[in-house]
């Protein structure tokens, strides 16, 4: 049942997969972290465009709109969660290979983000082997602006940029836009906004258009989790270093680069990267 939905609309909505302790203990892992504002954490600051590290922030700035990156590199509770039996188990048969886990995001409010592709960010080296997933961490109201999803679009042909990838160029968004708006209407495909419930899993396709509707009520958090999976083939040839837990992946790296010093660390790893995935 969820194959068939997931070849014919690219996502799933599974009520409940999470428990209420299994939530918790990621809600009590996201307070510590703004209790500690660790030196190790990148965040980034949706209203002020800031990016910096978490330690750079101050108790008030929990207010805004701030994206905190890859929890999952510095805590085990986090990854309990995103690298759960019960969620591999899902994924696995979804995306054809073992996932394995390279990106985390948490949020406490909506990010209000503009409608886009995953695998144009995030491209992967064989074409459609990358899945993200979202968790809410409460109850979701309409006025908290839940995720907007475009079921089907992941059918659309994937855009070719001028560079022969289909990953991104900033100044080619704009025709990647339009292409997409033209394959929309030619399809008749429409958006939905999709309430949830705390511990319902969302799943869905690299190549779905998906977004955020505008929060209406600035006083409403919007707690969530997501999860971003290459497959183990993808992995392993790319050269990432890899950690085995409970039956499944996770990419060992630099958290994102704030500085100066700090890409250059990223660049020197990306290197070392294509040199052991010459070695596969």
């Amino acid at each position: 049942m969820h194959e068939q939905r997931w070849r014919e609309e690219g996502w799933l909505h599974l009520s409940s997969f999470f428990t209420a302790a299994e939530i918790e203990s990621v809600n009590r892992e996201v307070a510590r972290m703004w209790e500690t504002r660790p030196r190790g954490v990148t965040v980034d600051d949706l209203d002020t465009g800031r990016r910096c590290r978490m330690s750079a922030l101050d108790s008030a700035d929990r207010r805004h709109r701030v994206k905190i990156s890859d929890l999952y590199l510095v805590s085990p509770a986090i990854r309990e969660i995103l690298l759960a039996p019960k969620l591999v188990a899902l994924l696995q048969p979804l995306l054809g290979e073992e996932p394995v886990l390279c990106n985390s995001l948490n949020l406490e409010k909506s990010s209000e983000q503009d409608n886009h592709v995953d695998g144009i960010y995030m491209t992967p080296l064989t074409e459609g082997k990358l899945i993200a997933i979202w968790i809410a961490l409460e109850d979701i109201r309409l006025e908290a602006g839940p995720l907007r999803l475009f079921p089907g679009s992941h059918q659309v042909p994937p855009y070719t940029f001028s560079d022969g990838t289909r990953h991104s160029i900033d100044a080619e968004m704009p025709q990647w836009g339009a292409a997409m708006q033209i394959e929309l209407d030619r399809r008749n495909l429409r958006p939905i906004a999709v309430p949830a419930a705390a511990g319902d899993l969302i799943v869905w396709h690299s190549d779905l258009l998906h977004g955020a509707e505008p929060i209406r009520d600035p006083s409403a958090t919007r707690k969530s989790m997501v999860g971003h999976y290459f497959s183990l083939g993808d992995s392993r040839r790319r050269g990432h270093r890899l950690q085995r837990h409970a039956g499944a992946w996770w990419i060992a790296r630099r958290q994102q680069p704030v500085d100066t010093p700090s890409r250059v660390l990223s660049a020197l790893e990306r290197r070392l990267d294509r040199l052991r995935a010459r070695r596969v």
